[in-house]
């Protein structure tokens, strides 16, 4: 993100801290571990919401299906992401299932090796996202002018300085807010957050269990 300037980063801070306090307040209402889940799709939501709004009073973005120049970036997620992506999956057929967990550990092998180019998402499947309606904040927000800047690895991509930090604002906020609650809000790895997610069954419910112990000490 561009550097910004004082007032602008002030408003960002702010925005940040209206999201986070409006996602703290919702999680609270809302107990348990599969409203915590589910509740991210807000983010996302808000996002998409975000860009058909830009879209309506500007110049339309570059970003097309097929077009895989940021599927190589490394992508980060909250927990919550991670998790609902594994649900889902899990819910879908068990081959596919099986297919993606395999993509997901052979991601994290090259990665480990130290590969000198990063191999593209696990989840590209013929040059399109498979996890599209559940794919992470930071993918959603992803997006610029030019798909020609874009191919040729351009320092500086042509973007919407407004869409960036109205999705940062609820991005960064959602991450606050599940903090503020006692939940874990660390940006992880996608591949690796996933493959843990979908590795240990009772993930989503020990993710929780934080938040409960932490009401209980604070109680």
């Amino acid at each position: 993100m561009a550097m910004l300037h004082a007032g602008e980063a002030a408003a960002l801070q702010a925005s940040i801290e209206r999201v986070g306090a409006r996602v703290t307040a919702a999680l609270q209402a809302n107990p348990g571990v599969a409203y915590a889940v589910a509740f991210v799709g807000n983010l996302h939501r808000g996002i998409d919401q975000t860009m058909a709004q830009a879209a309506l009073r500007g110049e339309p973005v570059a970003c097309q299906a097929r077009c895989t120049s940021c599927c190589s970036l490394r992508v980060e997620v909250v927990p919550a992401e991670a998790l609902l992506i594994a649900q889902q999956l899990r819910s879908g057929p068990a081959d596919r299932l099986a297919q993606l967990r395999q993509a997901l550990q052979q991601q994290q092998a090259l990665l480990a090796q130290g590969a000198a180019q990063r191999p593209a998402c696990a989840f590209l499947q013929d040059a399109l996202c498979s996890i599209y309606p559940w794919r992470p904040a930071s993918c959603r927000k992803a997006h610029s002018f030019s798909a020609e800047a874009c191919l040729s690895a351009a320092a500086q991509l042509p973007q919407d300085l407004s869409i960036t930090l109205a999705a940062e604002a609820l991005q960064r906020g959602t991450a606050l807010g599940y903090r503020q609650r006692g939940l874990d809000g660390v940006v992880q790895e996608l591949s690796a957050a996933v493959l843990q997610a979908l590795d240990d069954d009772t993930a989503a419910s020990r993710w929780y269990a934080a938040a409960d112990s932490g009401a209980t000490a604070q109680g």
